[in-house]
């Protein structure tokens, strides 16, 4: 009498329970940049931290000789953002005690020239002066290329460094990457649309300026490799 086989499922392995797993699920997976948390990170972080930015250097600026090291302090906390370096209020202060070292020759020469140039527009506006048009062309020309030098001077500043080799690099940068010069006076424009349209958006005008040089300068480095 013959002895009956076994079934054929008596030899396979049994199946692992779910318990017996050791694979983390998908969803346990670390969250992405775009998965952080709203005022933490992603896309809206950025935002949110341009627009304190801009807060933070409005109110460092309000002795309008302080506006150079305030932009620099801004640009160089955007970047501690982006890094996921300390970002806080107390780090932007110290940016900002640290960007006013050795800056007061040209904290004050900048809007002065700017104010100038201002006067200088408004005068052709009322005078009605011969050649006015091209006067007024060539002023705003003027303006445009100065509040670029400045955007460029604060984004390359950082702690230690003398601030008029750092004005000759910026305007030396925005002769040489004309693409990133037109950027940033496109940028410009749209922030004066902005105060034009609705004033109390100037405090947060700084932090997307800051915002918008540290892109162009990003650009500007990764081209050049």
């Amino acid at each position: 009498m013959s002895t009956p086989l076994p079934d054929d499922d008596s030899r396979r392995p049994a199946d692992p329970s779910p318990e017996d797993t050791t694979t983390r699920p998908a969803d346990d997976a670390a969250p992405g940049p775009d998965q952080k948390p709203l005022l933490g990170g992603g896309r809206f972080g950025l935002f949110s931290e341009a627009l304190l930015v801009g807060l933070g250097v409005s109110v460092l600026s309000l002795p309008i000789i302080t506006a150079v090291p305030a932009l620099a302090a801004g640009v160089s906390h955007v970047r501690r953002h982006l890094d996921g370096r300390p970002d806080t209020v107390a780090a932007l202060w110290e940016d900002f005690t640290a960007a006013c070292r050795g800056v007061w020759l040209v904290s004050i020469g900048m809007p002065v020239l700017l104010l100038v140039l201002l006067f200088n527009l408004q005068l052709i506006g009322v005078g009605g002066m011969p050649g006015g048009t091209g006067v007024r062309v060539a002023t705003v020309f003027l303006v445009a290329v100065l509040l670029v030098i400045t955007l460029r001077a604060a984004a390359g500043w950082s702690p230690g460094a003398r601030w008029g080799a750092i004005v000759q690099t910026a305007a030396k940068r925005t002769g040489d990457d004309l693409t990133g010069t037109v950027l940033l006076v496109v940028a410009l424009g749209l922030c004066a649309v902005m105060v034009w349209m609705l004033a109390p958006l100037a405090v947060i005008v700084p932090g997307l300026l800051s915002l918008a040089v540290v892109a162009v300068e990003h650009r500007a480095s990764v081209r050049q490799g």
